[in-house]
């Protein structure tokens, strides 16, 4: 549970108050007490029932202090200070920095509710703080992930406050934007309105288990062997608890509740530390489930995990997506990608081929086609065996797999690939998109 302190001004009401203890996206901070320039009388009214049945852990009386009686001590501890106004935020966050408080740890909340992000000069370096984060902007890939986050959690903060009726609705505006045609969820008949029709209503507590990085393990270890599993490292629940020294020279970091959340490590001693805290803190305080609504990536615990490095992947290695449906491999999608300065992973190249290696051409129209046809696995028939069992229970699922040194590794289980969204491009149509979705059984 973090903890959190409240700079409210005169001029704020009860009901700005409330809205912002009801916020869904904040219930994770225990609220230590209110800050205001005058304590007289404020807030006496204010409903502390029924804000307990957001926030079982909110003080029955809730105490009011000017923020000059708080002493460091309290600011070092505490995770969070909320500036509830919208008069003069530049002066009062000034003072609060004068008085010791880490920027990262000072959230404007307006009336909206929305994110308003902190600029600074460090040094040097501009440095961005919103919700809690941190980012040195020091070259255009960290402008460029610095966004991303922005956009996240802005697009997160909005869809926890909306009722789940509203869902089908969020989900179809995507589809149409991305697709350029209506989502039919009463009668799907395609890939991507079948995908799109189980993201809202088969995002079940099995997927998410599955889908984990780090819970899968147990999974795969009993259906198919943990010698199939990438050495594991490490497992933990915030960047801070990570002792480096315990950790070899090359590794790999990785958030286990999304995609492209890793870092590639290959000498501890000279990698950038302050920018992997600030991705991995930014993963982390992202529901990934909230980009496109699938909806399994919001149940996980997140964990941050770390696995032994393999130099392959830095020479092209294929990964082999192995998309099953009623658990019967039915297409290998081959691909060749690179993570773009932690932006995610990007394919570079890739090809299709079904289960007796036969190819298929364009597909999923994502990322071009190899120039050559792509040797078949030498353990391709042990692959789709393994990808059957795992796939098993879903009436579509891909299993994701490496084959290094001649051994076979798991990689990933993924339910919803690409979200369901895949605009038509030159061979892929809606004929095609048609044609898979004849093998989705819902």
């Amino acid at each position: 549970m973090k903890t959190a302190l409240i700079y409210i001004e005169e001029s704020t009401t009860e009901q700005e108050i409330s809205g912002f203890l009801r916020d869904k996206n904040y219930l994770d901070y225990k609220i230590l007490a209110l800050l205001t320039e005058n304590v007289s009388g404020m807030f006496e009214g204010l409903d502390t029932a029924d804000v307990k049945k957001f926030r079982p852990n909110f003080p029955a009386t809730l105490e009011v202090l000017t923020f000059k009686e708080v002493n460091k001590f309290v600011y070092d501890f505490v995770d969070a200070i909320f500036i509830m106004s919208e008069k003069n935020w530049d002066a009062k966050i000034f003072q609060f920095i004068e008085l010791g408080v880490e920027p990262r740890k000072i959230i404007l909340r307006n009336e909206q509710g929305t994110i308003t992000p902190l600029n600074f000069e460090q040094g040097g370096e501009r440095l961005v703080c919103f919700e809690g984060l941190e980012f040195h902007i020091k070259n255009p890939q960290d402008e460029a992930f610095m966004k991303q986050t922005f956009a996240r959690l802005e697009n997160q903060n909005f869809l926890h406050n909306q009722p789940r009726e509203n869902y089908p609705a969020f989900v179809k505006n995507i589809y149409r934007q991305w697709m350029g045609r209506e989502l039919d969820l009463d009668n799907p008949k395609t890939y991507t309105e079948k995908i799109n029709w189980l993201k809202l209503y088969d995002s079940t507590p099995l997927k998410a288990r599955l889908a984990d990085k780090y819970a899968v393990r147990d999974y795969v270890a009993d259906k198919i062997g943990s010698d199939k599993l990438k050495p594991l490292l490490g497992a933990w629940d915030s960047f801070n608890e990570i002792n480096f020294d315990e950790l070899p020279n090359q590794f790999a970091l990785k958030c286990n509740h999304g995609s492209g959340m890793n870092i590639i490590v290959k000498d501890k001693n000279s990698f950038d530390r302050q920018q992997a805290r600030e991705r991995i803190n930014a993963w982390m305080a992202a529901d990934y489930g909230a980009m496109f609504l699938e909806l399994h990536y919001s149940l996980m615990k997140r964990k941050i995990i770390a696995e032994q490095y393999i130099p392959e992947v830095e020479t092209g290695l294929y990964d082999y997506k192995v998309h099953c449906f009623n658990g019967e491999p039915k297409i290998i999608q081959v691909l060749q990608t690179q993570n773009l300065h932690g932006l995610g992973n990007r394919a570079a190249h890739q090809a299709f081929y079904d289960s007796s290696w036969k190819n298929l051409g364009a597909m999923f129209d994502d990322a071009p086609l190899f120039q050559n046809p792509i040797a078949r696995p030498s353990r391709l028939e042990e692959m789709l065996s393994y990808a059957k069992i795992l796939c098993a229970p879903f009436v579509y699922a891909r299993a994701d797999f490496y084959e290094i040194r001649g051994e076979i590794f798991f990689a990933e289980i993924t339910f919803y690939s690409d979200a369901g969204l895949l605009p038509y491009r030159r061979t892929w149509t809606y004929e095609r998109d048609l044609e898979i979705g004849r093998m989705i059984k819902i």
